[in-house]
């Protein structure tokens, strides 16, 4: 079946973390690929479906950690979240739609 996608994905193993209001704490994630528009994230736990925007912190790889006071994170909407049928780890899989916080070039 054709896949009706505006961007190519590109294979990514970047950690990071989703910071959420209906999360009780940040959760882990690993991005498994990437677009411009939107993330496919591996998850150890579900997560809700929302129309309340996440934040995505990414690691820095070398040392290790994520900084939740960073400034610089992404911004996008939880689409759906299933359990990997395909795997046997156990973990789960969201699809998140990135939108952007910088102000429009028209607006005045």
């Amino acid at each position: 079946m054709p896949e009706n996608r505006k961007f190519n994905r590109t294979a990514s193993l970047q950690r990071c973390a989703v910071v959420s209001p209906s999360l009780p704490s940040p959760c882990l994630a690993r991005i498994i690929n990437q677009s411009p528009d939107g993330l496919l994230l591996e998850l150890d736990r579900e997560v809700a479906v929302d129309d309340v925007p996440v934040s995505i912190y990414l690691a820095d790889e070398i040392r290790g950690t994520i900084d939740y006071d960073s400034p610089s994170f992404l911004t996008g909407f939880i689409r759906w979240c299933k359990k990997d049928a395909d795997g046997w780890s156990g973990f789960y899989q969201a699809g998140i739609q990135l939108v952007t916080t910088a102000p429009r070039k028209d607006w005045r």
